[in-house]
């Protein structure tokens, strides 16, 4: 799945153009700000890289692995890390994450640290670890970013922290830089890893190739994911060569699709311009959810994001809404009583406008 554009500014050349229409969003199908893809499928055009294996196709293992070596060259470079690992899962990502921290750790003589403490916040109320961690009897969940507390839960046994710059789990909340800082500075002060969930704001969503770019703050490790529709997923590890030390050294080789769709998913994001088009379409996005806010202010309590991760709050729970924006022909998402709009980097102002056309009068029809 790659991405071609026709000029320095990555304008598509034939942008399709949806608009709103008596009930619906027509031409062109449904919009989807549900956050299920970085790019919108009529934006995508079979690999940029050269193979002669089609997307979906199996390949032998030589190809796989040089597949996974060109495309962490293609990551490291762009990163804090020093070291990229390319899994098949989000699950495989995070438990490589983490054995490769309690490696770490037996490797520089501290083979009791073994725990991890998640902070998940306050809004997220199923007290779940990351996926692939959930039998890990050594995780914890902190369901605050208080520091005290956060110090409170570090130990003898305690590995390192884990957090989301920007969480979606439960609801949307983009952590304050002031929080990140403290937790480095936390793991800096007792020799801890720190470690940063980008599954979904990694990869250009926040305006940035990396959410935690907008802080200054850089992690030990940092987990990504993309998971394109005509692709199988690919989670990506990336490290710091100080913790690469804990690093097996093999690992399952992500499967030969989605090496391609990442090969094409970097090209795209590294094209010329191309971050600066995602900025000015997330400032787009931010000022006609600005005026639709003041204008239905009976509907929201609340309004903020980053980048292209934009969340409206309600006072009660979103799904209500949720349904009936996709009735209208707008897929978003329902976190809690916060309605989230996460559309695809290759978002054309049209679409955003129809998209909160779609919400104003859905407003409309409810102050009926």
């Amino acid at each position: 799945m790659s991405a071609t554009f026709s000029d320095s500014t990555s304008e598509p050349d034939e942008p399709i153009k949806r608009t709103v229409t008596g009930d619906a969003c027509v031409v062109g199908g449904p919009l989807d700000f549900s956050g299920a893809s970085l790019f919108f499928s009529e934006n995508s055009m079979g690999s940029a890289l050269c193979t002669n294996a089609p997307i979906g196709s199996s390949q032998s293992e030589p190809d796989a692995a040089a597949l996974s070596d060109a495309l962490c060259g293609k990551i490291s470079p762009v990163s804090f890390g020093d070291r990229v690992l390319l899994l098949p899962s989000e699950g495989d990502a995070w438990r490589s994450a983490v054995e490769m921290a309690r490696r770490y750790h037996r490797v520089v003589g501290r083979p009791k640290r073994r725990r991890f403490i998640v902070c998940v916040g306050d809004a997220d109320g199923t007290e779940s670890p990351p996926p692939g961690l959930e039998d890990d009897d050594e995780i914890v969940i902190l369901r605050t970013d208080d520091h005290a507390a956060v110090q409170a839960e570090v130990g003898v046994t305690t590995a390192g922290i884990l957090i989301a710059p920007v969480r979606t789990r439960a609801g949307f909340e983009v952590v304050p830089g002031s929080v990140l800082a403290r937790l480095r500075e936390t793991a800096d002060e007792y020799g801890l890893i720190l470690g940063f969930d980008e599954t979904f704001c990694g990869l250009g969503r926040s305006g940035m190739l990396w959410a935690h770019e907008w802080t200054g703050i850089t992690p030990d490790l940092m987990i990504a994911h993309h998971a394109p529709a005509d692709a199988p997923p690919l989670a990506a590890l990336v490290v710091t060569q100080r913790l690469a030390r804990g690093a097996l050294g093999g690992s399952t080789l992500a499967d030969g699709a989605a090496l391609l769709a990442g090969h094409a998913l970097m090209d795209a994001l590294s094209t010329p311009g191309f971050q600066e088009r995602v900025q000015s379409r997330s400032w787009y996005l931010e000022d006609q959810l600005s005026a639709l806010f003041y204008r239905r202010r009976a509907a929201f309590t609340a309004l903020g994001g980053l980048g292209l991760m934009q969340a409206l709050t309600l006072a009660a729970d979103a799904e209500p809404m949720r349904l009936k924006l996709a009735e209208h022909g707008l897929l978003t998402r329902a976190m809690g009583s916060v309605l989230g709009l996460f559309p695809p980097l290759t978002v054309e102002e049209s679409d955003i406008d129809a998209a909160v056309s779609c919400i104003d009068m859905v407003c409309a029809q409810e102050e009926r």
